[in-house]
């Protein structure tokens, strides 16, 4: 496996694309992946539109996946300033900003959506300072040692998840970001529940407890594919210090930015990933019917007191 993937992606880039066309036809045609999956995620998320359209938008999904992968897959080899040629940072100065020109640590809150793998080898090399991803551990031995070996080629420190309090506390003197792709699907008991795109869903609880604690400031990280292995990212600001009493404020205000970020262009958006399995807490459901019972309170003094 290793020799094979070594092979793909020692492949130029406009080859690594030609081969990725003809993965989208064995994936999407032949072996139907996660087919099933995609279209009930694309059918809760945008139920304002036709079936034409997300179908639409599900095979521009499995084009991008494709690409992706052997854009994944070349970050093992590419020289950092290609990939730095690739990524584009429209605002480069909010981060500056936040991070007094990059002399203090920040939070970067991204989602799977474009190539955020590109991303952190860019904003290295574009940036001089230090990317530090956060990681869930993967199933498969290999798959995550190769992941930890691209992430680190040109000297990240990735961080797995379950220790991410300790060494972002034990570093907290370090110039560098912190990039956590957080959207991946939290715990059910200690995990921060809310509506994400229609749907209940589960948030760890790391960046806004961190932040708070450390006083750094969050910002997400918005990427849009321009062409085919061409992307821009554009910074928006999510909390700075003081922040808000209420720490999941944090978290609330990044999941309003990724769902934006998706309406804009879900078809570079990680569909096939099962993010929405879980079943939520019976705490859950009761602070739904609490806060739409004030709601509805809300409406009625408003008719009766315009």
């Amino acid at each position: 496996m290793k020799l094979l993937l070594g092979l793909l992606a020692a492949m130029p880039l406009r080859v690594s694309y030609a081969a990725a066309a003809v993965m989208y036809l064995l994936l999407y045609h032949l072996f139907r992946y996660r087919r099933g999956t995609v279209r009930d995620n694309l059918s809760w998320a945008f139920p304002q539109k036709s079936e034409a359209e997300r179908k639409q938008i599900e095979k521009a999904s499995y084009r991008h996946l494709c690409n992706l992968f052997m854009e994944i897959l070349s970050s093992t080899r590419l020289p950092q300033a290609e990939m730095a040629d690739r990524v584009s940072f429209t605002n480069p100065e909010v981060l500056a900003g936040v991070t007094n020109n990059f002399d203090k640590q920040a939070i970067v809150l991204l989602i799977h959506q474009g190539n955020w793998e590109w991303i952190l080898h860019a904003a290295m090399f574009k940036m001089g300072i230090s990317v530090d991803p956060v990681y869930k551990t993967l199933h498969s031995p290999l798959w995550n040692q190769y992941m930890l070996d691209a992430r680190s080629r040109f000297g990240a420190s990735p961080m797995p998840i379950d220790r991410v309090g300790r060494e972002v506390i034990g570093g907290r003197k370090r110039k560098r970001l912190i990039a956590m792709l957080a959207d991946q699907a939290g715990p059910k008991a200690a995990g921060y529940w809310r509506q994400f795109l229609n749907r209940p869903a589960s948030f760890y609880r790391g960046a806004d407890k961190l932040a708070q604690a450390l006083d750094i400031p969050v910002v997400f990280a918005k990427c849009r594919r321009v062409e085919t292995g061409r992307y821009e990212v554009l910074f928006e600001e999510i909390s700075l210090p003081p922040h808000p009493a209420d720490p999941q404020r944090i978290l609330e205000l990044y999941v309003l930015a990724a769902e934006a970020a998706i309406a804009e262009q879900p078809e570079t958006y990680l569909w096939t990933n099962r993010r929405w399995k879980k079943t939520p807490p019976e705490s859950f459901f009761a602070e739904q019917k609490t806060a739409t019972t004030v709601t509805e309170a809300d409406s009625v003094t408003r008719e009766i007191n315009p």
